[in-house]
């Protein structure tokens, strides 16, 4: 059974503008960060949070969830990010219990919670870690382009004054907004790691507190939801500036042993050769406990996922 599985990709965006810093003024900043690459030399380029695609992943997650009959906390089913802790039932049913007591109502009452984690801090703090970790999607050097972009809010009153008498062409203060938006194009590095291993596990007690169906129905969760995050990464402006995702290569790696996935950042030029190195290295030391898969496309992307998916056990 696949403990852990870890997905590095390059993912080519066109034409996004998924996480910006904030505005200043009329200014739409974008979000830039300062790497340095392998051979210490920096590089400040255009990056996509972790945080957004965590939260595109969980938006995709959550109806995934729901048809496969799994539960969802009023919270989580809303969409909200504090899940499990803003239902009342849930409330009412851990007051007197302990921390161990506690997480396991959370992780039988709220698959999203189970997967995607959450900190309780009424009366007793517990923790839930998230099973599903997503680094920074950041710009590959020299292969990544922003720009801004200069954009009229539309007011179709705009030629007629206070009194309702129209006036000449113009743009009217405080009518007609002009703002600058940033627009963003290139190839990022992504690294996705899902820890199948811990759902449905109480992180105090290390014991399952949930069914083996359950269990290999969020495992399949967390896949489709993976698939779906890379077909539409439905994050900020996506409205108006739906990403166009052009292509996607990368490695998925699996462990079905305590040993951990392996995650080489795409920012590096060989990390296809790498995963593939440190997988044979692994299976010297559980042997036939690690795989590493390199896909060129996003096509055969998914279908290698979908292959994962399939795969797993399924438990009647």
């Amino acid at each position: 059974m696949i403990q852990s599985l870890s997905l590095c990709a390059e993912i080519v965006l066109d034409l996004h503008n998924l996480n910006s810093e904030g505005r200043e003024g009329n200014e739409q900043q974008t979000r830039m960060v300062h790497i340095v690459d392998g051979q210490g030399n920096h590089h400040c380029v255009n990056a996509v949070s972790g945080d957004m695609f965590k939260h595109i992943f969980v938006k995709h997650l959550s109806p995934i969830l729901a048809s496969a009959s799994q539960p969802l906390s009023p919270g989580a089913a809303l969409g909200s990010p504090d899940r499990i802790t803003t239902d009342l039932d849930f409330k009412s049913a851990i007051k007197g219990k302990n921390a161990a007591e506690i997480q396991s109502e959370m992780l039988e009452r709220c698959a999203v919670t189970d997967i995607a984690g959450t900190l309780f801090t009424e009366g007793v703090t517990v923790p839930r870690k998230s099973c599903v970790e997503f680094g920074w999607v950041v710009g590959i050097p020299a292969r990544i382009h922003t720009e801004q972009h200069f954009h009229v809010k539309y007011d179709a009153d705009r030629r007629k004054s206070a009194r309702g008498v129209p006036r000449g062409e113009g743009t009217v203060a405080g009518s007609q907004t002009v703002f600058h938006r940033p627009l963003n194009s290139g190839a990022y590095a992504l690294i996705c790691h899902l820890e199948l291993s811990r759902v449905g596990v109480n992180d105090v007690t290390r014991e399952r507190v949930i069914s083996p169906v359950d269990q290999a129905a969020r495992h399949r969760g967390m896949l489709q939801a993976l698939v779906a995050t890379l077909i539409r990464p439905a994050g900020a402006q996506s409205s108006t500036q739906s990403p166009h995702v052009v292509d996607c290569r990368g490695v998925v790696s699996t462990s079905t042993s305590y040993l951990p996935a392996p995650t080489v950042s795409p920012l590096a030029a060989n990390y296809r050769e790498q995963s593939e190195s440190i997988a044979a290295t692994l299976n010297k030391l559980s042997p036939g406990s690690v795989a590493c898969r390199a896909f060129d496309c996003l096509a055969s992307g998914l279908a290698l996922l979908e292959e994962i998916t399939a795969d797993l056990p399924c438990t009647h």
